[in-house]
């Protein structure tokens, strides 16, 4: 399924060529009458693409990063080169996971219980602020020089709605310098808009959007994709894998923190209007909206598949890509934990025998009957009740403390690539003052693992990032400066990168180094105004680090006393 058209997919009707397939609604809407058709097309080769969407009829709505990382997980688990489609099967269970979560009552905070309205020691707040420039509403953020969407979208929409703005692209080279007059802009302004641009690489703007959605400030973000090229120079691949993280970490930073995330411009000066003229929050925008609203933006729905996936792998000995009826049992109460006993699976099997065609199921169709099972319940006294106790139990009041993920002292965030200063520098530094620590490097880091780094960051009460000379870092930018907006503990180490530097034996060209080099100074700019310390060698940092730590735990200790 494309990725753009599956953000509100949700089906009941299937076309199948030219004549209709219809599939059995129950498995993803139980006891729900259907008010309006969706219509899918399913390619020869079993593949989805929406021909025609229409909103879901209970209001179930996708977000962008679980659109973003159910296709790649999908794409990870089958190995297949192009990820930009699911299988009917991976369709089904992805909606399964959304129909169960969104059924529920969200046990996790609303944005209107976690707007932060402290500040740091020191840090400026916005009514304090002594400025020249003149009060406006929106604040144009974003991708600047060789885009015009400011001059030919945006304001002439602001001044139809009659809104008021500030245009930062108004000088022909930017500077340093400039950073405390946009500062005082964007502290003004009611409301911030950022737009992402495909034609630039807009690492200063991915940083600026990450922290201002974790400052909890009104933000409209619009993401138009990943540039091909730059200024004439063409991307390689492996620095599109570079933006793509950044992008993906943005989009799941900002979901998490209710806010919709826009692909078309004119829809989001639309709902810019309405929040301001008709003072509506960002997070009660719709589909009427245009936007996709965020609700329960804690749900995964990438890992699921992911198990299902392992679990048909292991009882596929023979990689063949497909197992005998008989392991399929085993299998699917491997995944859910239950005996299996449903009259769909006794049809199949039957249907299977009959033909005397096959004996044994690929993963789509595999991934199409757990999807049936999960939602199949005998209608016996006993399995009610334990599902009313379940449903009491996933109701109740859930904190991050109740993870399992255990408490850490540090989490060790910032560039990877081949960099060893964890294993190098940081790690046996905090082994020798007896402190435990969070490492996410891996040899093979996939979308996967990003839940887990939240809950990780999460868990940790004092949060170390490097931003080394020797990568780019756009993904790790974009996560330390959502943290700084959070009001985290967080020690930052950042390295600009020198002319001429290579990464994975590629050299960056002069525009490139400068590109980087902007989002760090952006980066270190909006951290030292929040009291964050900032050092350029990575021993030092962690030195100072391990003495705060130190500090703290006497202060503790002091008050326990007391």
């Amino acid at each position: 399924m494309c990725l753009k058209n599956m953000m509100a997919a949700q089906g009941i009707l299937i076309r199948r060529n030219s004549s209709k397939l219809s599939i059995n609604w129950t498995c993803i809407q139980p006891n729900h009458k259907q008010d309006g058709p969706l219509f899918i097309m399913i390619k020869p080769d079993n593949l989805l693409q929406v021909t025609m969407v229409t909103p879901a009829p209970n209001g179930i709505t996708v977000l962008f990063d679980k659109v973003y990382n159910m296709i790649k997980s999908a794409s990870e688990c089958s190995r297949r080169e192009s990820g930009d489609y699911v299988t009917f099967g991976e369709f089904c269970v992805f909606a399964s996971i959304l129909k169960e979560n969104y059924n529920q009552e969200s046990a996790y905070y609303h944005p209107k219980d976690c707007i932060h309205q402290e500040s740091r020691p020191g840090s400026p707040s916005r009514r304090a602020i002594c400025s020249v420039i003149s009060n406006f509403e929106v604040f144009l953020g974003g991708s600047c020089n060789p885009t015009t969407w400011r001059q030919d979208i945006a304001i002439p929409l602001l001044k139809q709605y009659s809104l008021t703005y500030y245009n930062p692209e108004q000088v022909e080279e930017w500077g340093p310098d400039l950073i405390e007059i946009e500062d005082q802009a964007k502290q003004i302004a009611q409301l911030l808009m950022f737009v992402i641009d495909n034609t630039t690489r807009s690492v200063a703007s991915l940083v600026e959007a990450a922290y201002f959605a974790g400052s909890s400030r009104p933000l409209v973000l619009i993401i138009k994709g990943l540039p091909s090229e730059v200024d004439g120079e063409k991307l390689t691949e492996k620095e599109l894998e570079d933006l793509d993280r950044g992008h993906a970490y943005l989009c799941d930073l900002v979901e998490r923190q209710w806010t919709p995330i826009f692909e078309n411009l004119e829809t989001a000066l639309h709902c810019t209007a309405k929040v301001l003229n008709q003072q509506v929050p960002i997070w009660d925008l719709d589909l009427n909206d245009g936007a996709q609203p965020v609700k329960h933006p804690h749900v995964r729905v990438d890992s699921q598949i992911i198990n299902i996936k392992e679990t048909f792998r292991e009882y596929d000995t023979e990689n063949t890509g497909k197992i005998p009826l008989s392991d399929a049992l085993l299998a699917i109460r491997s995944i859910t934990g239950k005996e299996l006993s449903f009259p769909a699976y006794n049809k199949i099997v039957q249907s299977c025998a009959e033909s005397g065609e096959r004996n044994s199921f690929d993963f789509n169709e595999f991934c199409c009957l757990v999807t049936e099972y999960k939602h199949y319940e005998p209608s016996n006294w006993l399995n009610k009740l334990l599902k009313n106790v379940q449903t009491w139990l996933y109701q109740m009041p859930r904190t991050v403390e109740e993870s399992v993920e255990p408490k850490r002292d540090v989490f060790l965030g910032g560039s990877c690539n081949k960099s060893q200063w964890r294993e190098d520098i940081a790690i046996p530094i905090l082994r020798k003052n007896g402190l435990s620590y969070f490492n996410p490097q891996l040899q093979h880091w996939n979308l996967r693992y990003m839940p887990l780094e939240v809950q990780a960051k999460e868990n940790a009460q004092y949060l170390l990032f490097v931003i080394s000379d020797e990568s780019r870092a756009a993904a790790s930018m974009v996560e330390v400066s959502h943290y700084i907006g959070k009001r985290r503990i967080v020690y930052l180490c950042a390295q600009n990168l020198k002319d001429g530097v290579e990464i994975y034996g590629e050299k960056l060209t002069p525009r490139a180094v400068k590109d980087y080099n902007r989002g760090r100074c952006y980066l270190t700019d909006l951290a030292s105004r929040q009291g964050v310390p900032i050092f350029e060698d990575i021993k030092e940092t962690v030195e100072a680090l391990v003495e705060r730590i130190k500090e703290d735990r006497k202060n503790e200790r002091r008050q326990e006393e007391d």
